[in-house]
Parts: C-alpha cells; structure tokens; sequence
C-alpha cells in the first residue's frame, strides 16, 4: 500500500513507464504514462503539482500533458499550480466536462482545457503523444463529461469505478442512469482487457478482504465488484 505521495514505477512491455501515486486525505489515485525517448510525460488526475513536478525532475523529466477524467475539485487540486509550474503543458478533458452553470458550487472547480475529446457517451477515441497510446472513453454519470482512460497496462476508471464499487451520483451533475450505462459499457471494455492490467480507481477504499489497496486486477475487478457484478447490467 503506497504511502501519501509515494511513487509506485514500473516499466511495461511497450517500453512505457507507468507511474502511479496516491496523494491527499481522500487518497486521489493519480497515474502517469511516461515515453522518456519522446520526453513525454503524461499525467491523468494530478492531485499535488509540486510533489509530481520534483519527482519528475529528479529524473530529468517535466510534465508535458494533463488528462482529466472530471472537474470535481480533488481531482483538479494540482491543476492552478501546475500550470504556474510548468505553462506550456497541454491540458486535456472531455468538452462535456465544461460545466458553467454548476462551476460556482463547491464540488467543482474551473479547468480551462487546451483540447477536448467530445466522443459521445460510452464510445472511445484513441489519444496519442509519442509511443503513448491510450483509448480515452465517455463514462457520465458520477459527473458530466467524466472519461474513463486505458492503455499500456492500466485502466485508470476515475470515479467511475473503485475497486469494491462504483462513485456516487447524487452530487449536482450527477445521473444514476448514465452511471449505469457507463458501467455497462465499462464491464464489456474490462472483459476485452488481459485480466493482470491494473485497474486504478479514483480513489483508494476497501477491498473485499479488508484490505485497502491501490489497485486490483481487472480480473478480479470482475469478478468482486458489486457493481460490475450488479444482475441489472445483464
């Protein structure tokens, strides 16, 4: 289990580093797919910009792309200063995810994006920088515009999905039919995935042994997760 800020690294396959942290009282999982022949590095949901900025630095990397699954205030807390820290990095979230008549209430929080995926819900778009090639997929319900993203080795579900359950949708913006349906679509994409990927949640909570881990495979994500196991999703 990955102490506040600790960095999890690990080289795939493809040649890709993936880095993965936890960090803040809600432990924000956060993930990093790193390409260092391109110098490019990746980071989805970046909770503290300064501990991601020094870690890289320490290695002679700088953050160079940003991707949001939603803009609910702790997964956008590192957003303002990262930008101060490093400005030319390139900012991504869904266009759907631009929510002006629900920004002045406290679960969210303004992120102006560069460029926006504008996929239709519970269809993918493959995004690439370098040798990083990831399928970004529309996952409303726990919040508009909210994508789930996958790729060399990871299944990063943000709210969507947590290890043992799924994200809430009572919050503003929040739709538990689309949940449903994202979920749905989420559970054929998990089924077409190698069972070892890591599934990463938005956030770190108990698993069914008591447990709490950062991760659990995407097999056993199927086969324990209550939502993923609900009867209503066939």
């Amino acid at each position: 289990m990955l102490a506040d800020g600790e960095f999890d690294k690990a080289l795939v396959g493809d040649g890709i580093e993936v880095w993965v942290t936890q960090m803040g009282a809600y432990m924000n999982m956060n993930t990093a797919f790193i390409d260092r022949e391109n110098e490019i590095v990746v980071i989805v949901d970046p909770f503290d910009s300064v501990r991601w900025t020094d870690a890289l630095a320490q290695e002679g990397l700088n953050p160079t792309h940003l991707l949001y699954t939603h803009t609910h205030r702790d997964h956008v807390a590192g957003y303002s200063s990262m930008i101060e820290l490093n400005p030319d990095v390139e900012v991504w979230g869904h266009e759907d995810a631009r929510v002006p008549d629900l920004i002045n209430h406290v679960v969210f929080e303004n992120v102006d994006f560069d460029r926006t995926w504008k996929n239709a819900p519970n269809t993918s778009v493959e995004w690439e920088a370098g040798s990083i090639s990831l399928m970004v997929t529309h996952s409303p319900g726990h919040a508009p515009g909210h994508v789930t993203i996958h790729g060399h080795g990871v299944y990063h579900a943000g709210d969507l999905l947590f290890t043992n359950g799924m994200g809430r949708v009572d919050l503003p913006g929040s739709s538990p039919r689309d949940q449903w349906s994202s979920i749905r679509h989420a559970k054929n994409i998990l089924k077409s995935l190698p069972e070892d990927w890591r599934l990463i949640p938005g956030h770190r909570y108990d698993w069914i042994d008591g447990t709490t881990p950062d991760w659990v495979r995407i097999g056993d994500a199927l086969s324990y997760n209550y939502a993923l196991n609900d009867p209503s999703l066939g």
